[in-house]
């Protein structure tokens, strides 16, 4: 490769600062978050800004063609959203939920409760 190529495959001095802020944020965080009595575990999951674009996906949403609203769409669609709750959390997936049950640490490490088995239907069962 040349230097120039070679230049354009490393990250903008921007984004190595901001990932260096990033880092030391989260480093910090969790260093003060273990001196506060009752902290036993940090679940960093926790942090996250997962909320506030699934937020932001639902303003999109609500706009059907038009998805960059203005300020008084963004106000009414944020009406809209609060009285009639359009946006529906899943009920499945493939990831752990947000509710106290699931973030239980003890019932983390129980084993999952069988599946009752489904008894398919043969000829003899017809008859």
């Amino acid at each position: 490769f040349t230097n120039k190529e070679k230049k354009m495959m490393l990250l903008s001095i921007e984004t190595r600062l901001g990932l260096r802020i990033t880092v030391k944020s989260f480093v910090e965080l969790t260093r003060y978050l273990f001196t506060v009595p009752g902290v036993k575990a940090f679940l960093s999951r926790r942090v996250s800004q997962d909320p506030l674009e699934q937020f932001f996906g639902c303003q999109r949403q609500r706009g059907g063609v038009h998805d960059n609203p203005n300020a008084v769409e963004f106000l009414k669609n944020s009406q809209v959203l609060r009285v009639v709750s359009s946006c529906a959390k899943v009920a499945k997936g493939n990831c752990r939920g947000s509710t106290p049950e699931s973030m239980d640490l003890e019932k983390q490490n129980q084993p999952l409760p069988r599946r009752k088995k489904r008894r398919l239907c043969t000829s003899q069962d017809e008859t």
